[in-house]
């Protein structure tokens, strides 16, 4: 019979071992392996196919692809039965270090990772939309700088980060700040993991070339934009276009910074979103951003009194009118107070955080130009609130968009009202010491009065002249008679003033009715 029909193969033979019937053979060999350089069989998924996204189950938190497979550093013998061995670059670890040492000699990189195309960076006093993915800066010169991005410029939410650079040797290398864009959220964060991290930071010379340097000049920047002010008056020494962001960021610091923020951090996060620790947010801001939390703790909370509350009489009164004795007893050498000021503008104007900006009108309204004697007490610091306020100004005016007199036109009434008072106080000051004037405290004076020259473009007259009482015209030419209240603290009817009355010779008020 056929053996392909069925038939045995040894039927030929079965007349002379009818007795003894051979066992069926049974292969035992192993199936053939696959090779990479072999040709997958048509029941079997193809290579291509076990490289699809589609073919290939993906479970985490990480997208597809973002994770790296690092070499190893040790000589272990890797078996791999491959039909082109792999070809190790002729570098090392210490030779790659080296190399990036030589690049970090200009100053610190910061690189941005998986940011999008098409998004607003901003790097202290410039801004720009990009085009494409932006890879960092790089040559960041001593002090503290601002980073932050944002989808686009009508984002009303920005993320950044705070990094504060040391002053080193010309022959100390800088640091290279890593930071992730994280797509989930949409806040710039730190990297997933410290492999991504040291991965960036080993590619550091690759994509050196590429980084934008600190003095970047951008086409579609927001560098100085065009004045509102016209024909403006030549600035001071202080707010030039080359020492404006130092006068800005003199007193930020790594402690200060810590303290604010929180942590013991190299960097710190900022947002739109963040709050004062005990702001109280409204339900509908609850929603709107569910992750935001209170970070902020300024040295100085806009609930509290500004006045010893052991204090009693009359030096009650002269610390609830004047909080310069408070003042310096809540700041080491004035420099927290000075630091915090201008973190709460910077940050407040360049990421729209208005929690900021709220304690910036708060400082300058109730402390700094509260404080009279700070210019004869301590010049120094009196002189460098009334600079980098100052510096502020024109900073709002040349660099950023929109006014924030304008913004908060409630605020500004107030601050107007409180730099008149300041300047006749101080003019009664440095008029009282004569001679005895020092050049740090005529210094301040005439930094008031550069400042009072500017405010002149916003319409505002600090020179005091003001009626308290008197007939008014209302719109239909009738006259009445008005008392102004803008400045009834200054002829002591505040609620912290004493008041005076006449007594017999017993003690008794005697203008008191009695029956």
């Amino acid at each position: 019979m056929d053996p392909q029909h069925g038939g045995s193969a040894n039927s030929s033979t079965s007349s002379s071992s009818e007795s003894v019937r051979p066992l069926p053979s049974i292969d035992i060999s192993p199936p053939p392996r696959l090779r990479p350089h072999q040709q997958a069989s048509a029941d079997s998924p193809s290579l291509n196919s076990l490289k699809s996204v589609d073919s290939v189950p993906v479970t985490g938190i990480y997208p597809l692809g973002s994770l790296r497979i690092n070499e190893p550093t040790d000589n272990e013998d890797v078996d791999m039965d491959l039909a082109t061995p792999l070809t190790v670059p002729d570098t090392t670890p210490e030779r790659t270090m080296d190399k990036n040492l030589e690049l970090l000699k200009g100053g610190d990189v910061l690189l941005l990772d998986d940011l999008p195309s098409s998004f607003t960076v901003g790097c202290d006093t410039i801004s720009f939309s990009t085009t494409q993915q932006f890879l960092g800066f790089r040559d960041i010169p001593p002090g503290a700088h601002l980073i932050w991005v944002a989808p686009s410029e009508s984002t009303s939410s920005r993320s950044g980060y705070w990094i504060t650079t040391p002053t080193k040797e010309e022959t100390s290398p800088g640091k290279v700040y890593v930071k992730q864009w994280d797509k989930f959220n949409e806040v710039l964060s730190d990297p997933a993991s410290q492999a991504e991290e040291r991965f960036q930071r080993e590619r550091l010379g690759e994509i050196f070339a590429n980084l934008a340097p600190y003095q970047f000049k951008a086409s579609t920047s927001a560098v100085s934009p065009p004045s509102r002010s016209g024909n403006a008056e030549p600035l001071p020494p202080f707010v030039n276009n080359t020492t404006i962001w130092h006068q800005l960021t003199s007193s930020i610091q790594s402690h200060l910074l810590n303290r604010v923020l929180g942590g013991n951090e190299e960097t710190w996060p900022v947002n739109t979103t963040d709050r004062i620790v005990g702001e109280t947010t409204m339900p509908e801001e609850a929603r709107l951003y569910p992750s935001a939390a209170a970070q902020f703790q300024f040295s100085f909370p806009m609930d509290q009194r500004l006045f010893d509350t052991t204090a009693e009489g009359s030096e009650r009164t002269q610390q609830a009118l004047d909080p310069t004795t408070w003042t310096l007893a809540r700041t080491d050498d004035g420099k927290t107070l000075l630091g915090e000021i201008q973190f709460a503008f910077l940050t407040g104007m360049h990421l729209g955080n208005y929690s900021c900006l709220q304690q910036w009108w708060y400082y300058l309204v109730h402390i700094v130009f509260r404080s009279y004697r700070l210019a004869i007490e301590r010049p120094e610091l009196a002189l460098d609130l009334v600079q980098t306020f100052h510096a502020q100004l024109v900073y709002n005016d040349r660099y950023l968009e929109g006014d924030i007199m304008e913004s908060m036109p409630g605020e500004a009434r107030r601050l107007q009202k409180a730099l008149t008072v300041y300047k006749s106080r101080l003019n009664e000051q440095l008029l009282s010491l004569g001679d005895r004037c020092t050049a740090e405290q005529n210094a301040v004076g005439q930094a008031f009065s550069a400042l009072e020259s500017w405010l002149w473009r916003f319409g505002w007259d600090l020179r005091g002249e003001y009626v308290r009482s008197g007939k008014v015209m209302l719109e239909d030419g009738e006259m009445v008679e008005a008392e102004l209240s803008d400045f009834e603290s200054e002829d002591e009817r505040g609620e912290f003033a004493a008041v005076v009355v006449d007594v017999d010779e017993n003690g008794r008020p005697t203008d008191l009715v009695s029956v």
